[in-house]
């Protein structure tokens, strides 16, 4: 997204990179102390404003098993969700500016997931106190949910 979403095509795969993630992220940690602990970052209408972005733009949505393994891989795939935020604040701007000529342009999801709020800070300090073997899962998980995204694009960019 170098460019940013210069059009729907582009706004498109972006939305089905995000799916990947975002459909592995909908199941919450099974393990209870986690989902006590990181309850808060759980965000089931996500899943539900992408989808549903995804049918008005006639996507085919891929519906793989993506499940993470553990709830601390699970936590580091939620840090590049979290972080995606941020630049999605960017990615709005184009997509509204796209949606000028071509209103049919669905942003449920990026408004969503572009909020302003004090999300990442507060979950940047949830992470540092994951340690140890933990922290290696946590960063397993984040780079389990990078190729995610990177995979869903790619295959986007062939098709």
């Amino acid at each position: 997204m170098a460019n940013g979403l210069a059009d729907r095509r582009i706004y498109t795969r972006y939305l089905l990179g995000m799916h990947r993630l975002v459909e592995a992220l909908a199941h919450a940690p099974s393990d209870a102390a986690a989902r006590e602990s990181w309850a808060m970052w759980f965000d089931r209408q996500r899943l539900k404003f992408l989808r549903d972005d995804l049918r008005k733009l006639d996507a085919s949505i891929d519906c793989t098993d993506t499940r993470l393994p553990s709830p601390t891989w699970w936590m580091g795939a939620n840090y590049v969700l979290e972080g995606s935020a941020l630049g999605a604040r960017l990615l709005l701007r184009d997509a509204a500016r796209m949606r000028e000529n071509d209103p049919g342009i669905p942003l449920e999801f990026l408004q969503h997931h572009a909020q302003r709020s004090d999300r990442w800070p507060r979950f940047l300090m949830a992470l540092a106190s994951v340690d140890g073997s933990m922290r290696s899962d946590a960063q397993a998980g984040a780079r389990h949910a990078f190729a995610l995204v990177e995979q869903a694009l790619t295959c986007e960019e062939t098709a």
